[in-house]
């Protein structure tokens, strides 16, 4: 008689994302959890999404600093909270948490740091599942002793695919739990393939926009001055682009991988160029602060940036010449040169 047919394996489905089965206690401590159902007389129950759904509690008195009405008002089913841990039983599972102890500041860096943690697992989900193996095997080898050892498994993987460092001295393939040693080097390059995709999509661009101005005697030798040493800033993987919005605007901007690697290059450009045109006499003020800016508008759309036509972006890229004193200036044509030029003599 003929054995039945094998069922097909299915995949836990795990939600775990660190090491530590349960978050760590006090008011720098933040999880993302999701309201599942709330009491008007004890609170807000909901599920960390961080450490596999575990169930934690937001007691009333810490969910708003204000008086509650309505819990409808301060809360919605399905909605996803950043919350403080205010303390943990882990023997009876209590996870007590707290809405009105996080600081507005916090909430951005931590939904940050939730979606490197998510990425990274949705990788080690995916490579598990092409091996047949339970995405746990493949976590507690990988991802949980780099998270903990590096602080975030992410950035770690980033370190190695850029060159940086080499992850995998510190991994074991052979333990802790099932051996897998034997697929070590494939699962290597699935994981180093999957992160390099994972990167090429989460490239942003940044923008910064500012005023520079000067009606002394200098006029636009010291504004390209100024904006020259702001494109100076730029370093490997992380070269800053100023181009001519509508003068006296200008708006650099920086293609990266690491969103606070590219703000801090963007804000040490614009400190670059108020230093240079203010010793000058110029003016400069910021416009806006560096912040990803919105994909380019398709062929036949309208820009949502006004004035920004194809004669007034004049980009400012930096060459390879540092001995040419026009680096970064190529691109401002005579025409540009002369709008300016002009402008600062009506204001003379």
């Amino acid at each position: 008689m003929a054995a039945p047919p094998e069922e097909p394996k299915t995949f836990h489905q795990h939600a775990r994302f660190y090491e530590n089965e349960f978050p760590k206690e006090g008011d720098d401590s933040l999880v993302l959890a999701r309201i599942d159902k709330f009491d008007d007389k004890s609170g807000a129950y909901v599920s960390l999404l961080e450490y596999d759904g575990r169930e934690g509690m937001i007691n009333l008195g810490e969910i708003s600093k204000k008086r509650i009405r309505s819990m409808l008002k301060m809360l919605r089913i399905g909605s996803i909270e950043v919350l403080s841990v205010m303390s943990v039983d882990e023997e009876k599972g209590y996870i007590n948490l707290s809405k009105k102890r996080v600081d507005p500041d916090d909430i951005a860096p931590k939904q940050e740091q939730f979606a490197r943690a998510k990425a990274v697992h949705g990788i080690m989900q995916h490579v598990s599942q092409s091996h047949g193996l339970e995405v746990e095997d493949l976590c507690e080898k990988a991802s949980w002793p780099l998270g903990t050892k590096y602080g975030c498994a992410f950035q770690a993987f980033k370190e190695h695919i850029e060159g940086e460092r080499n992850v995998w001295e510190d991994v074991d393939f052979s333990k802790p739990g099932k051996d897998l040693t034997h697929l070590a080097d494939k699962i290597k390059e699935d994981i180093e393939l999957h992160m390099k995709r994972r990167l090429v999509v989460s490239t942003v661009r940044l923008m910064a926009k500012c005023e520079v101005s000067c009606s002394a005697y200098e006029g636009i030798d010291a504004i390209k001055e100024a904006l020259l040493e702001g494109v100076k800033v730029s370093s490997d993987g992380l070269e800053v682009d100023v181009k001519l919005i509508a003068h006296p605007v200008f708006a650099l901007t920086c293609m990266c991988l690491d969103k606070e690697k590219g703000v801090k290059v963007l804000d040490s450009a614009l400190l670059a160029i108020k230093a240079s045109i203010e010793s000058k006499k110029g003016n400069f003020s910021i416009i806006s602060q560096p912040q990803i800016q919105k994909p380019e508008p398709k062929a036949g759309e309208e820009s949502s940036e006004e004035g920004d036509s194809e004669d007034e972006k004049k980009s400012y890229k930096s060459q390879s010449d540092a001995g040419d004193q026009d680096v970064g200036m190529g691109d401002l044509d005579e025409e540009a040169l002369k709008a300016l030029e002009k402008v600062e003599v009506d204001k003379d």
